[in-house]
C-alpha cells in the first residue's frame, strides 16, 4: 500500500462519501419496501446530549451519517490497515473486523433511541443493518 499523500487523501475521501451515500440510500428504500425502520435509525441521534436536543433536519442527519462515514473510511486506510499487527491480513478480512462495531451499534441504538425505531429484538431489522452495513464494508478496501 503506498500513501502518496494528496492523492491518498481524496481517493479515501470520495470512497468514504460515496460508500456513505450508498449505505443511506439503500437504506431508505429499504425502509420504504419494508417497513423496517432502519434509515431512520442511521440518522438517529435524539439520545446524545445536547445533540439529540435539536430538531436537526434529514440533510443534516445524512450530513452527520457522511462524517461518520469518512471516519470509518480514514480509520480502516491510514489506521487499522498500516499497523504491523495487521499487515499480513487479507484487507477484506480487515473491512469486516472494522465493521463489526457499526453493526452492532443496532443494539444500542435502537434500545437508546428516544424516538420510534425498531426494537433491538426485531431480528429482520437487524439482518437489513448487518446485510447493508457489510456490503458498506465491503467497499472499504476500494479506499486503498
Amino acid at each position: 500500500m503506498k500513501m502518496n499523500g494528496r492523492t491518498t487523501f481524496h481517493k479515501v475521501t470520495l470512497i468514504g462519501l460515496i460508500n456513505g451515500l450508498l449505505l443511506g440510500w439503500i437504506m431508505k428504500w429499504v425502509e420504504i419496501l419494508s417497513g423496517k425502520q432502519v434509515y431512520k435509525l442511521l440518522l438517529n441521534v435524539d439520545f446524545l446530549p445536547l445533540i439529540g436536543a435539536v430538531s436537526w433536519s434529514e440533510e443534516s442527519l445524512f450530513f452527520f451519517h457522511l462524517l461518520f462515514s469518512l471516519a470509518i473510511t480514514y480509520s480502516y486506510v491510514y489506521i487499522l490497515h498500516p499497523l504491523k499487527v495487521f499487515r499480513k491480513w487479507n484487507k477484506y478480512a480487515l473491512a469486516f473486523i472494522t465493521i463489526i462495531p457499526a453493526i452492532m451499534l443496532y443494539f444500542p441504538l435502537s434500545a437508546l433511541s428516544k424516538t420510534e425505531v425498531v426494537l433491538p429484538s426485531d431480528l429482520t431489522a437487524f439482518f437489513l443493518w448487518t446485510i447493508l452495513h457489510l456490503f458498506y464494508g465491503l467497499s472499504l478496501p476500494k479506499a486503498i
